[in-house]
């Protein structure tokens, strides 16, 4: 068993406007660990392929400074 990293100290990026997949690969190169994505649309309860949703937010919001290891929700929506 390898050992794990201790949490670090991250900016949130602003994303708003790229794909679900886009978003999340660069949040987990950024080192978060701990990332999902979250429907605005009610039709969608469920998120599945992220490619297909654009994110229209997140949480904590860009800018913040959080630890690697907090959530992050990413606000995705689909037609």
């Amino acid at each position: 068993m390898s050992p794990q990293r201790p949490p670090t100290r991250i900016t949130v990026p602003d994303l708003c406007g790229k794909d679900g997949d886009t978003v999340r690969k660069t949040l987990q190169r950024m080192g978060f660990t701990d990332v999902s994505m979250s429907s605005t649309n009610p039709a969608y309860r469920v998120v599945m392929l992220e490619s297909c949703w654009t994110a229209v937010g997140i949480e904590p919001p860009p800018g913040s400074v959080v630890s690697s290891d907090d959530p992050v929700v990413v606000r995705v929506y689909k037609e």
